[in-house]
């Protein structure tokens, strides 16, 4: 399954992925010497130690100054960025906000690339926040004059169209965030080749992407272009291509997951994701999940055997993934082995390599699939086509004691007239009849009182039988028989 980062981890991510493919640009200068030394902590994710060298670059630039606002506007960005990554949302949202204004106030035009770092700081903060209808403009407007600086296809430009796709994404606007995850898969392909293996990581993430909106066809499109470059360019047991096989299988388990909250992934356009949205849609069953998927996790596994070098998170997902393929599908015999070893490659590996999170991997199911029986929903599976409903109102009356005061009756009482009030209905329906309308089946107080009622709203779904007529399903009048002398 697809893991979801919280927001201020993948904000955070992002930010670090921005850097990075800025370092990995072509000619990337190197850092002015007043800020060398916090680049080395932010390198290694030292939040607290860059934190405070950022602090002490901003107070060595005020107070602001037409020779020192956007240093200072500089340095605060610089400042906002550490904390971001610490997760300090707060914190990051003001050191940004005033770079922005001090960037605005001294950087000449309002076209400037001083504004990029701000405005894009801010908008990952937001976002963060979930605040994603405010970061939206902020990200836009740096994606516009990052493309007046560094060109159309910068590839530093990658963190801004992620985070505006997720963003698009999270207000319901699927459309224009299929628009950014299109762009940044052109962007991939101009800079490193239709054919490179760096191409690989960009067809994850737009795949991941579509996963999330519910297109698991255009999804499995990019995974299976992504599989094709790693297998030919690397090899058939290259490690780079068992991150888009866990997602080719992923998107098979996450549609399984969506059919049972009402929605169909199979759609033949990409709308407005509408949250509060209810589509009506037909469970599909986990027995049943697609064979392709199993192969790709199966292939997954034949690359990680083959790979005793691959790190202890890569081994650790993998089988993890495989065995929760197998619970979905009800088979936890075939699950358990997969689990055995998972918990064999945790016992015996590097503590180094263990994280939190992946000794935590084992400690609770992350994931624990009931389904419904099959005979309680045998009929609310049906097309509407085969069935029509029926309600009915059961209720009870209070009765009276000998000496007039109200009492409820008892719980066995109360169930035995429920059920002889609606054996009459039900026989009716489940003899073909058509009466849509809500019977009252309450049972009056012999006293004449009214009382309290005890009473509920039943539904009842039988299916149509299509080969009898019209009139056939209509109740008819019993005869009476005939005397014999």
């Amino acid at each position: 399954m697809i893991a979801i980062l919280p927001s201020r981890l993948w904000a955070a991510c992002l930010l670090v992925a921005a850097v990075g493919c800025a370092a990995a640009a072509t000619t990337q200068p190197v850092p002015p010497s007043w800020q060398q030394e916090y680049w080395a902590r932010f390198d290694d994710h030292d939040w607290d130690a860059a934190i405070k060298s950022a602090e002490q670059l901003v107070a060595a630039a005020r107070p602001a100054t037409a020779a020192t606002g956007l240093r200072l506007a500089e340095a605060l960005s610089l400042l906002g960025s550490a904390q971001l990554s610490k997760g300090d949302l707060v914190a990051a949202e003001a050191a940004f906000t005033e770079a922005l204004q001090l960037a605005e106030q001294h950087g000449g035009s309002r076209s400037s690339a001083a504004l990029i770092d701000p405005l894009r700081g801010l908008g990952y903060t937001l976002a963060a926040e979930g605040r994603h209808d405010r970061a939206i403009p902020y990200l836009d407007r740096a994606l516009l004059l990052s493309r007046r600086s560094a060109g159309l296809f910068d590839i530093s430009q990658q963190g801004l169209l992620r985070q505006l796709a997720a963003s698009q994404r999270a207000v319901g606007s699927a459309p224009e965030g299929e628009r950014h995850m299109l762009y940044l898969r052109r962007l991939g392909e101009h800079a490193y080749g239709a054919n490179d293996p760096r191409l690989i990581p960009i067809l994850c993430i737009v795949g991941d992407w579509y996963v999330e909106v519910g297109q698991m066809d255009l999804a499995r499109q990019n995974y299976r272009a992504a599989v094709a470059i790693a297998e030919r360019k690397l090899g058939k047991n290259s490690l780079a291509a068992i991150e888009p096989l866990r997602g080719f299988a992923s998107s098979y388990t996450r549609e399984i997951a969506l059919s049972f909250f009402g929605l169909s992934p199979r759609v033949d356009r990409l709308g407005n994701l509408d949250p509060n949205a209810h589509v009506e849609g037909e469970p599909m069953n986990p027995r049943y999940l697609s064979g392709e998927g199993e192969r790709a996790l199966a292939r997954a596994l034949q690359v990680v055997q083959a790979n005793p070098d691959a790190s202890l998170p890569t081994v650790m997902g993998t089988l993890l993934q495989a065995g929760d393929w197998f619970v979905m599908k009800l088979q936890p015999e075939k699950a358990m082995p997969y689990y055995e070893h998972a918990a064999q490659a945790l016992a015996t590996a590097d503590p180094t390599q263990a994280t939190p999170e992946i000794n935590a991997a084992l400690s609770f199911p992350v994931q624990i699939f009931y389904p419904t029986p099959p005979i309680a929903t045998r009929n609310l599976n049906r097309p509407a086509t085969e069935t029509v409903d029926h309600f009915v109102l059961d209720g009870d009356r209070c009765r009276r004691d000998r000496q007039g005061r109200q009492r409820a009756p008892g719980r066995t009482g109360r169930r035995r007239t429920a059920r002889r009030a609606l054996s009459p209905a039900l026989r009716r329906w489940q003899a073909g009849g058509d009466d849509r309308r809500g019977l009252s089946t309450g049972v009056q107080d012999p006293q004449g009182g009214e009382g309290r009622g005890v009473g509920g709203r039943h539904r009842v779904t039988p299916r149509c039988d299509r080969t009898r007529s019209a009139a056939s399903r209509t109740p008819q009048p019993r005869r009476a028989k005939p005397r014999t002398a």
